[in-house]
């Protein structure tokens, strides 16, 4: 809207600029006028003029002129001093200055909303970003997160392992423990009294359960040939256990479990595996078990003594021979399983592995027995599992599963070097205990050498 001032000024230029414009036409009439009117050359008079025409017309010229100028330039200067006194406050002050501030403040509003619509872009773009991240992050996650089912063949089928383990290693002790009382003659112990009691009593475990009639250069049409004259035609009561008791293959190295516990899961029932490597542990180490003559009188005697202790030195010397084959009795020994109702689990995931390999489900329990041992799930996690194509086929899998089964593989190579670290342990052990028995001879005749010259110089 166009205020009153406005009006009023507009009106006042309008009135200015008319008068200006009469005062232009007025000067340039008095100019055109001044021009007819100069006078002429004397020898050119002047025809249709009156007298003294020329003269008054210069004289008003010089009237006009001396009055007009000094109004002319008052009048001149008022209009500009006007005209630059409105242009500033009136044009540019009250018009142009408050539409400046308006397109300055409408401008910088503009801006602003340019600058919030580019900040709106900005934050969607850092939040589509972080979205994409989250999405991105989420993902990984469930592809890494998400184990193989082969993966899982391993965190199923070591969860009885260090159960096993130790389990067998109280069976290899246990074992050492029944030998040393053996030989020393504890209580309750066959060979308690005598050599002739340890021997009459495991002849007649021979006879009734080892013995194989057709040994001995057995003829079928010749009568008390063989051992016949010592088990009888029918031999030992079942013929799977027959010559148990010797032959080392059939009876310890070919089973990879055995029906052996000395922890008592199964009660107090003997079984075959426990009476058979017991035997083989008779006839192996202390075939003829150490004297018994010694008694309260005679170990009062130093030469006794000394006797004895030669004696009980022999009986260690056995035992480091026979704890090697205690240990690999406490390896395929009984292991530990959890069950779901009456059926062992570990033997079920493990079965399923021979099963992948195309054992046949008969055979499994022949293979692993009621509970598999130590020796037999490590078998199978450091081999069998590697004779299935299906393992490296299962490779081309995401990189997590590829290195979860790699740490995997690499703690099942710990626990088979600790076994093989332990037997060679083991190994070393008997050769230092070898290597001292032959040279014992040897460091007595320096020692009686040495005790010699000690006296000669006495």
């Amino acid at each position: 809207m166009v205020s009153e001032k406005q009006k009023t000024g507009s009106k006042t230029l309008f009135y200015k600029i008319k008068t200006t414009a009469r005062m232009l036409v007025f000067i340039v009439c008095i100019f055109a006028f001044s021009l007819t009117t100069t006078p002429r050359p004397a020898y050119a008079p002047c025809l249709g003029c009156f007298p003294g025409d020329a003269e008054a017309g210069a004289e008003l010229v010089r009237l006009f002129h001396s009055i007009g100028e000094p109004l002319m330039k008052t009048h001149i200067s008022n209009e500009f001093q006007a005209h630059r006194d409105w242009l500033v406050e009136d044009f540019f002050i009250e018009n142009v200055l408050p539409a400046l501030m308006m397109f300055t403040e409408q401008m910088s509003a503009v801006a602003i909303q340019q600058v919030l619509i580019i900040g709106t872009f900005l934050d969607a773009k850092h939040q589509l970003e972080t979205q994409r991240l989250f999405q991105q992050l989420q993902a990984q996650a469930h592809k890494d997160y998400h184990p193989s089912e082969d993966f899982c063949w391993f965190g199923t089928n070591v969860r009885s392992m260090a159960n096993s383990e130790s389990r067998g290693r109280h069976h290899a002790v246990a074992m050492s423990q029944r030998a040393l009382a053996r030989h020393l003659g504890n209580a309750n112990v066959n060979s308690s009294r005598n050599r002739d009691q340890d021997k009459g009593g495991r002849w007649r475990q021979f006879t009734s359960v080892y013995c194989d009639p057709k040994d001995n250069n057995w003829d079928s049409d010749a009568n008390g040939t063989g051992l016949v004259l010592a088990c009888g035609a029918a031999g030992g009561a079942e013929k799977n256990r027959r010559n148990h008791d010797v032959d080392y293959t059939r009876l310890i190295d070919e089973p990879r479990s055995f029906n052996f516990d000395f922890v008592g899961d199964f009660g107090e029932i003997k079984t075959g595996d426990e009476e058979d490597i017991i035997a083989m542990a008779s006839n192996l180490y202390g075939n003829d078990v150490l004297t018994r003559n010694a008694n309260k009188e005679n170990l009062k005697n130093k030469q006794a003594q000394h006797l004895y202790l030669t004696l009980r030195s022999v009986a260690a010397k056995r035992s480091v021979a026979e704890n090697s084959f205690n240990a690999i009795v406490g390896l395929k020994s009984f292991g530990t399983s959890d069950y779901d109702g009456n059926e062992p689990m570990t033997r079920k995931y493990m079965g399923a592995v021979l099963f992948e390999l195309g054992v046949p489900e008969e055979e499994i329990f022949l293979i692993l027995k009621e509970r598999p041992s130590y020796y037999a799930q490590l078998e199978i996690l450091a081999k069998k599992i590697y004779q299935n194509p299906d393992f490296y086929a299962n490779l081309y899998d995401k990189p997590a599963n590829v290195a979860r089964k790699k740490v995997a593989l690499q703690a099942i190579e710990l626990m088979l070097d600790r076994a093989i670290y332990e037997s060679q342990i083991r190994q070393e052990m008997v050769m230092s205990v070898l290597l001292s028995s032959k040279l014992r001879d040897s460091f007595r005749d320096v020692n009686k050498d040495m005790v010699g010259m000690m006296n000669v110089g006495n």
